[in-house]
C-alpha cells in the first residue's frame, strides 16, 4: 500500500510506551525501562501499523522510545533500519547524558544506526533544559527531516511527551507551548507538510 497523497511529507510523531522509571539497570536514572504493559503496548502498536507503509524510523536514544520503535519494526517483517537521534531525548535529562549508544541498543535490535550529529559537533553537547534550548533542538530536528525526506514519504518519529510538545508545534510552524497535546503512551500524532507550503495537523492520538 502506497501513500494516498503524493503531495505531502507525512510525519507520525509517536510517544513511547508505558515506562518504569525506577528500572534503569545501570543506565542514567532518566532512561527508564518499559513495564510489562509497555511491552504489550509496543506489540499492539506494531500490529496496528504493520500494513502502513513507512519509509523511515527515527527514535530518541532513550531506551523506552527505542523499544517502542522496535515493536513497530519487528511487526513489519523486513527488518527496517531504526535511526537513532539523541537530539530528540526527553527534556530535562541529566546534563551530559545523551541516551544509549548504538552498541547498547543493538542488543535489542541489530539494524540500528546513529543519525548525523544535528549540531555539527564531533561530540554530543547540546543542553535540553530551558525553553530556548528545547526549541532549538526541535528546529534542528525538523530541518533534518525536511532536508532528508520529500513529498510522498512517511516518517515515524519515536520520542517523549515533553519533547513532542516542542517537535509537533515546530513541525506545524507555531511556537511551542502556545497550546498543548494530550500525549498518552503510544499515541500517534500526524503532521503533513504540503506541497503548497501549508502544514496540516491531520490526526491526533488516533
Amino acid at each position: 500500500m502506497e501513500m494516498e497523497n503524493k503531495d505531502v511529507l507525512e510525519i507520525l510523531f509517536i510517544r513511547h510506551a508505558e515506562t518504569d522509571y525506577d528500572d534503569w539497570e545501570g543506565r542514567d536514572p532518566s532512561d527508564g525501562e518499559l513495564t510489562e504493559k509497555g511491552e504489550r503496548q509496543c506489540n499492539e502498536l506494531g500490529e496496528k501499523l504493520k500494513d502502513l507503509p513507512i519509509d523511515a524510523y527515527i527514535s530518541s536514544s532513550l531506551l523506552r522510545a527505542f523499544k517502542t520503535a522496535v515493536g513497530v519494526c519487528k511487526a513489519k517483517g523486513d527488518n527496517p533500519v531504526i535511526e537513532i537521534c539523541p537530539e530528540i531525548i526527553e527534556c530535562g535529562c541529566t546534563p551530559g547524558y545523551f541516551g544509549c549508544s548504538e552498541e547498547y541498543l543493538n542488543k535489542y535490535y541489530s539494524n540500528t544506526k546513529m543519525c548525523p550529529n544535528l549540531f555539527g559537533e564531533e561530540e554530543y553537547s547540546f543542553p535540553c533544559v530551558s525553553f530556548e534550548e528545547n526549541c532549538l533542538r526541535a528546529q534542528k530536528f525538523i530541518e533534518y527531516i525536511r532536508s532528508k525526506f520529500s513529498n510522498g514519504q512517511r516518517v515515524a518519529v519515536f520520542s517523549h511527551h515533553g519533547m513532542l510538545e516542542y517537535l509537533i508545534p515546530t513541525a506545524l510552524g507555531v511556537e511551542p507551548h502556545k497550546f498543548f497535546f494530550a500525549l498518552d503512551n503510544v499515541s500517534v500524532t500526524v503532521v503533513d507538510f504540503c506541497e503548497d507550503g501549508n502544514r496540516v495537523l491531520r490526526c491526533v492520538n488516533k
